[in-house]
This record gives structure tokens, C-alpha cells and sequence, in this order.
């Protein structure tokens, strides 16, 4: 049915771009009939389309009648809903045709005999929706999710025949319920360093229903009957010494320090057209000195996320993930002329050390980005578990 939807879209969209006729010539028959009866509506005595639609229409409707009559002798009770939409289909055909009619071309009168579908029509869907229901209940009695989640497909489309079907909403609820995956996430501390189970917790305090699918639930509450356990686990916690480093470096800069004079080859000043000395600037090179210190502290995150079958053991795949914090100071003071300083350099000189962050503080400030990497993780990965 659903292939026969999107062959019904593919014949609106391509008929507007062919003309009725192309359309006959290349056996699609029922494009042709709707594209010609486009025209018709438009201009009823356009010949070329008469003809077409005198043509395609019981070609269209024959194939169709030929498919039903096989399908039928062939007896499947699958058939059923391919046999309604191909009824359908027939009944639509003639409703459509129906707005042209009765047609005239050349002084000969063009009608088409009108048949009512509505028994057969009805009788497809009642064998149709009969056979997905009996069949679903077929497929429940598998202990297969797949078999399970196979099972609500075919009631929602019990559904789309009947709204109310027997017990099609009960059995829809179970189905969902059977074929639904549950995913445990929990956090597992590997490292050597001691973490609290709060802590560990504010691991993956992130929205994990977004991880959710149409058949996978996502959940940090260990009371289901899970069917997968995703660990995130934290395997290093790395805290750097505090380190200082001194170091020197000495700016110079040249400035203008007055003027002299341009001398001729005999030693005399130069002057100009006006009788004016001739001056130059005169320069000289100041320096200062820049004492820097540059303080440094790293916190490190490493750790994994692994996704494991929680009825084997199983690990299915295995993600790294890591992440930093990193404390960096720059300040400075100078000795000598504060004029020869580098634009770099005058942005830190006054600047004072700062007292080094704790290792907690360190640890918390690379959380933050170690739980940006775990969301990240899980969300470009939350199609890997069916």
C-alpha cells in the first residue's frame, strides 16, 4: 500500500510536465487519463485528449481488473490490501472521469458505464483489516522484539481501515510495550581517584530522553528490564602540579633624541634654497626589561562510553572520550623605560599572580566540558542499538 502511496505521488508530480498523449505512449495509462481529463476540464472539446481518455481509460482500468482477478485465484489473505487499493483506485478513476462525461467527438457521444466498487471496496477492507489483525496476534506470541515491533505496524494499519477494531488499541499497547528497547545509562568510575557518587551522577544528568528513538527508551533508573547498559566511564582523572615559570625578555624600541645637521664633503652645514640648515632627526635605542610570570594548571577527563548487551555482557561498541581544563596566567612587571614596551607586553605589566584554582575547582570546570563530550557522544550514536 505504502508503495502504491508513492506511485500516486510520483503521477502528480511528473504530470505536469507531460502531455497526456506521451503519457499513452509510454503504457502509463492511468497518468494519461488523469492528465487528459486536466485538459478537459479546461477545453471539453480538445480532440486529442477525447481520444486519449477514450483509450487509456479502459486500459488503465483493465490492468488493474487483471491484477485483482490474479490476485484473487492466488488466494493469499496478504493480498487483501493491495486488492483495496487497487479497487479503490478504480472507484477514484471513475469519479474523476465522471466530471468530463459525456464527452463528444465528431458528433459521436463518449460515455463510459459506471460500476459500483463500493461492495467490493468494503469487503477488501474487512478482509484486509481481518487478515492484519489475525496476523499481528500471529506475530505477538514471538518472543522477538522484531517480531513485536512487526506486529504494531500491522495494527496501525488495522487502524487506518477501522478506528475501532475489536481490541486493536489493547494489542497496539502491548505490541509497543514487548517490542520497546530500555537503555540503562550509568556513570562508572575507573579512575584511581576517589569521585562521589554525586558526582558520578551529574555525569549524565544530561536530557536523555532526546537520545530516545521510536523503539528505544533512555533511562538512568535501573528499573526495567533493560536491554542495554550504556557505562560512561571515567578511567583517568589527571591533576598537574602547580607550576611557575619565570622569565625574562628585554624590549627596545627607537625614538627621535633631537636633531642633527646634513654636513657637505668640506664639513659644513648644508642649507637649503632659502638659506635654511638642513636638519635631520637624531634617534636613540631605549630598552626595558619585562620579569614575566606564567602560571599553569591542568585538570584531564579521559575516559570511555560503552554500549554492551545487557544479556550477554557483551561490549557492541566502545567511544573515548576526553576532556580539559586548563589554567593559564600571565603577569609582569618592568625595569627601564616603559616607552620601549611591546603592545603585548603593556597588556600584562601591573597584572598580579593569581592564587592557583583547587583541584576541585579544576576537576568541576573540566566536568562541564566532559558532559558537553558524553551528550555529544551519545546523540551522534543514538541509532547504533535497535
Amino acid at each position: 500500500m505504502k508503495n502504491f502511496i508513492l506511485f500516486i505521488i510520483a503521477v502528480f508530480i511528473l504530470s505536469g510536465c507531460s502531455s497526456s498523449k506521451k503519457y499513452m505512449e509510454k503504457g502509463m495509462y492511468d497518468m494519461a487519463v488523469r492528465k487528459s481529463v486536466e485538459k478537459l476540464r479546461k477545453k471539453p472539446s480538445s480532440k486529442k485528449n477525447i481520444m486519449v481518455l477514450e483509450k487509456c481509460y479502459p486500459l488503465a482500468n483493465g490492468l488493474e481488473n487483471d491484477r485483482i482477478k490474479y490476485l484473487k485465484q492466488e488466494g493469499k489473505p496478504e493480498n487483501w490490501d493491495e486488492i483495496f487499493g487497487l479497487y479503490s483506485n478504480l472507484k477514484d478513476r471513475q469519479k474523476l472521469v465522471k466530471t468530463v462525461l459525456p464527452l463528444n467527438l465528431e458528433g459521436k457521444n463518449i460515455n463510459f458505464p459506471q460500476i459500483d466498487y463500493d461492495a467490493e471496496v468494503i469487503n477488501a477492507k474487512k478482509n484486509a483489516a481481518e487478515y492484519y489483525y489475525i496476523h499481528a496476534q500471529k506475530l505477538m506470541e514471538s518472543n522477538l522484539k522484531d517480531d513485536q515491533r512487526a506486529a504494531y505496524y500491522e495494527l496501525k494499519r488495522v487502524k487506518d481501515f477501522y478506528a475501532n477494531y475489536r481490541e486493536t488499541d489493547v494489542l497496539m499497547q502491548k505490541a509497543r510495550e514487548n517490542g520497546l528497547s530500555w537503555v540503562l545509562v550509568q556513570p562508572v568510575n575507573k579512575s584511581v581517584y576517589k569521585l562521589s557518587d554525586e558526582y558520578l551522577k551529574s555525569l549524565i544528568t544530561v536530557d536523555l530522553p532526546q537520545f530516545n528513538t521510536e523503539w528505544l527508551q533512555y533511562t538512568e533508573k535501573n528499573i526495567y528490564k533493560n536491554d542495554y547498559v550504556i557505562n560512561v566511564a571515567i578511567n583517568i582523572v589527571e591533576i598537574s602540579a602547580e607550576r611557575i615559570k619565570e622569565e625574562q625578555e628585554i624590549d627596545t624600541k627607537k625614538v627621535e633624541d633631537g636633531w642633527d645637521y646634513y654636513l657637505d664633503a668640506n664639513g659644513n652645514v648644508m642649507k637649503d634654497s632659502l638659506g635654511n640648515d638642513i636638519k635631520k632627526p637624531k634617534y636613540k635605542t631605549i630598552t626595558c626589561k619585562v620579569f614575566k610570570t606564567i602560571q599553569n594548571k591542568v585538570a584531564h577527563l579521559e575516559g570511555s562510553i560503552n554500549y554492551i548487551d545487557a544479556s550477554t555482557g557483551q561490549i557492541l561498541k566502545s567511544l573515548p572520550i576526553a576532556a580539559d581544563n586548563v589554567f593559564d596566567h600571565l603577569s609582569a612587571t618592568a625595569l627601564g623605560d616603559l616607552a620601549a614596551l611591546t603592545t603585548d607586553h603593556k597588556k600584562i605589566i601591573g597584572l598580579k599572580p593569581l592564587p592557583f584554582p583547587t583541584d576541585q575547582d579544576m576537576i568541576a570546570q573540566a566536568t562541564i566540558t566532559f558532559k558537553d563530550v558524553i551528550s555529544k557522544a551519545l546523540y551522534n550514536n543514538k541509532y547504533f542499538l535497535k
